[in-house]
Formats: structure tokens, sequence, C-alpha cells
């Protein structure tokens, strides 16, 4: 979104009030080339000249007229109208959002404007500002991602379950059904809670909601387990194992026969699915059985 600065300077150029200074300052900013090709394009949709004496005349001649059957000419109003929805058009494509979305079994790296790098793991949603992303650098986040900041204004990522600022650093960010999960591994971040919990991270340090509190680990390694293709798990719950096996391998499990609460430890890999089943139901006792993309599971 724009600052109140931004947005005044704009609003003023489009009432054509904005002082030289002004417009000076606004050709610094990297957006200034977008507004103008705003501003140019708005040219075409300017209402007509509206002179207020004549009007007032011919209104209060026809007050005083006897009234008679008249047609009534639509197209001043359909003008304004259509103008009208031009610009909201104009405005709304300019200010829209960008949003990167990956499926199950997909991953994707994406560049933001400012050059910095974000991977995005699997059933990820990812959304910013289209423009004027140099001074506000905020991202929403939906699943997992790993990102690469490049240095400049505040970087800020925003959670169902919580918000990461950052000012040039790596890190990974995990926001799934009951799961929350930081990890620095460059730099520094401040992870905030929306019950106004707040932890600094440094390299080699990560956090964890459990039971509404965070709770601190020790990262190992230069980047997540699932940029190599495997995932790792630390007394989780089987159910978020199952979760991550689905995203990673386009499979549904039918689970109401297993007790998805009992904790597991362990990991797998994203390159063969029996392998990877084998690896997690196995230790923990499950039977399963495999229909196409449907895995049936029961307590052996």
């Amino acid at each position: 979104m724009l600052n109140d600065k931004e947005n005044t300077y704009l609003a003023k150029w489009l009432n054509d009030d904005l002082s030289s200074e002004e417009l000076e300052e606004l050709k610094q900013l990297p957006e200034y080339k977008e507004y103008k090709k705003i501003v140019d394009g708005l040219t075409y949709f300017k209402a007509p000249p509206f002179d207020v004496q004549p009007s007032l005349a011919t209104t209060l001649g026809k007050i005083y007229r006897p009234k008679e059957a008249k047609v009534i000419n639509l197209k001043p109003v359909v003008y304004t109208i259509a103008a009208a929805a031009s610009i909201i058009l104009i405005i709304g494509i300019f200010f829209n959002k960008v949003t990167y979305t990956t499926n199950q079994g997909e991953q994707l790296a994406v560049v933001l404007p400012d050059g910095s790098a974000v991977d995005l793991n699997a059933s990820s949603t990812l959304t910013h500002q289209r423009f004027f992303w140099s001074s506000n650098r905020k991202i929403n986040l939906l699943g997992e991602a790993h990102f690469k900041v490049s240095s400049g204004a505040t970087f800020t990522v925003t959670t169902k379950l919580g918000k990461i600022e950052v000012l040039g650093t790596q890190f990974n960010i995990k926001d799934r059904t009951n799961e929350f999960i930081v990890d620095c591994y460059e730099g520094k971040v401040k992870v905030s809670t929306h019950d106004n919990q707040q932890k600094v991270l440094q390299k080699g340090e990560g956090v964890f909601l459990k039971n509404n509190q965070l709770i601190e680990e020790t990262v190992s390694g230069d980047e997540p387990m699932w940029k190599k293709g495997e995932s790792i798990f630390n007394s989780v719950p089987l159910k978020n194992v199952l979760d991550e096996l689905e995203r990673q391998y386009k499979v549904v499990f039918k689970r109401n026969q297993i007790d998805q609460k009992q904790l597991f430890t362990g990991g797998f890999n994203y390159q063969d699915l029996t392998i990877a089943l084998e690896s997690v139901l196995v230790p923990m006792g499950v039977g399963y059985v495999v229909n196409g993309s449907n895995i049936s599971l029961s307590t052996q």
C-alpha cells in the first residue's frame, strides 16, 4: 500500500496542485514512471467543463416552465459513469496484488522486485503489492517458504499465526495447520505472534509454537531440509507428517482408523513414495493399502 506522503502527492498531482519541489521529490521515487503512466492515462477521462451560471439559468427556466412530456437523454450520465468506471479500473489494475501459488508436489522459486529470493514449498501461497515495493516490502504467506532478503527497508512477512520482520537475512517460515516454525540461517529476524509474544533470532536459532507458547530451538545447516528434498520431524503428531506427505506426493490418506496424535520422529524424502511411506508408517505400526492416489491406513 502507499504511504501517507505518496497518497497525498498522487492526489495533488491528479488535481494539478503539486508544487515543483514536491514533483521533484516524487521523481526520485523508483515508482515515478508508473505514477506518470497513471496520470497520463487519467487525462483521457476528464469530465466535460461545467459552467455554473448558464446551468443555473437553465435550471430556473425549467422550474417555471409548464410541464410537458419529454425524452430523457442519458448520454451524459452514461459518459460520466463510463469515465468513473475507467478510472476505477485503471487504479484497480495499478494497485492490485501479485500472488504465487504452488500445488501438491510443486516448489516454486520467486524473485521479488528488490531482488529478494523466495522458494515456496508445496501447497503454499505468497502475496505482495505489485507496485511501490521499495518503500513497502510486505509479504503475506500461507504455507512454507524460505527467504533470502536483499538489504533495504524493513521486510515483513505476515502469516496466520505471527509476523516476521527482517533487515536482510535468510530464514524459513512454516505456517501450516497446528504448526508455526521460524528458523534463521543468516542475519537477524524478529518473530511476533498475534498475542504479542516476541523473540529475536540470530543465525542458528529458531522458534516453534507449542501450546500457544514460542519455544526456542537450535537450527543446523545453511538451509531447510525441504529444499534438499527431505522433510525431518522431531516429536511431531503423525497428522502433521501425513499432511506433509500429501503435499509432496499428491496423495490422499484415509486416516479414520489410526491414532494421528501419536508422535513421530524421523523423516522422508521426496523422490520415492514407497520408500517415504515405509519410512513413516512402518515405525509407527501403521498398515497401508495404495489405490492410485488414495492410501488407506489401518492399525497393524
